[in-house]
């Protein structure tokens, strides 16, 4: 893997965000700007244990020919509209889109606790449930009109990471991972370990100064399970991790490794 200042060429750079920094354990979500109505629908999706999840779906602009998926997972304590901006990119890029609150979240929450008034022990089983909630996201969004089912992205948020690691584990359809600022280990999961047993499935993972030698961690393990095959890809953005997509440069990053990753025949082209 190379190392972070060979990486500079390739780094994503956005100016710090004048608002503190967030901790999702604690503090509302910081507000996204919300993403034009008319280009998404607003969906139920049922997990496989009854439970009903909120969603925003954008549908394929493409109507000529089947289209990629994109699955988004906000961060633990967050809501799917935090993700609104590198929804519309992706949608704007050929993708359908579906971005979901998880259980016990924004439009999802229900009867349950808000994750605020939730212990150590209580948030990792909750959690861990949610897993649930992005099979159901991945399973609809295959099945929908103009979209093609065998190609599917992935991109988690912070904690959202973890989650989309463990599913794509499971699920041979997905195409390519993206992780904003993942930990090590979170949550009960082990995201160091569960990269390492993907088999070198693209991913691309943005990280702060700070958090680069995470993100290093994390590369080094999948590679080194996958004998030395360099699948991960570390963009470093600067400033404080507070709403990362909503900076343009960064969205855009995003939007063109999953594009290459989604269809390599027409990238290899240009």
């Amino acid at each position: 893997m190379a190392t972070i200042p060979a990486l500079a060429a390739v780094a994503l750079l956005f100016a710090a965000t004048p608002a503190p920094a967030q901790t999702a354990v604690n503090a509302a979500p910081a507000k996204a700007k919300p993403a034009a109505a008319e280009t998404w629908t607003k969906i139920e999706l049922v997990a496989e244990d009854k439970r009903k999840i909120a969603a925003s779906f954008w549908a394929p602009k493409d109507q000529k020919g089947a289209v990629p998926a994109a699955v988004l997972v906000h961060d633990a304590g967050a809501q799917r509209a935090d993700l609104n901006d590198v929804a519309e990119r992706l949608w704007k890029q050929g993708f359908a889109v579906v971005s979901l609150d998880l259980r016990g979240h924004g439009e999802s929450q229900g009867t349950d606790k808000a994750w605020a008034e939730l212990n150590d022990e209580e948030r990792a089983k909750a959690w861990a449930f949610c897993l649930r909630d992005v099979k159901a996201a991945a399973d609809w969004i295959g099945k929908q009109a103009g979209v093609h089912s065998s190609n599917v992205s992935l991109l988690g948020d912070r904690a959202g990471c973890t989650l989309v690691t463990r599913y794509a584990m499971r699920d041979e359809n997905v195409r390519s991972l993206v992780l904003l600022d993942p930990q090590v280990e979170q949550l009960g999961f082990s995201l160091a370990k569960d990269i390492a047993s993907l088999a070198g499935l693209p991913t691309y993972i943005a990280a702060t100064k700070e958090s680069a030698p995470k993100a290093q961690t994390i590369a080094e393990s999948g590679e080194k399970a996958n004998e030395g095959n360099k699948f991960i890809e570390i963009a470093l953005f600067k400033g404080a991790p507070v709403m990362p997509t909503t900076d343009k440069t960064l969205v855009a990053g995003i939007a063109k490794f999953m594009s290459t990753q989604a269809n390599p025949e027409k990238a290899a082209k240009k």
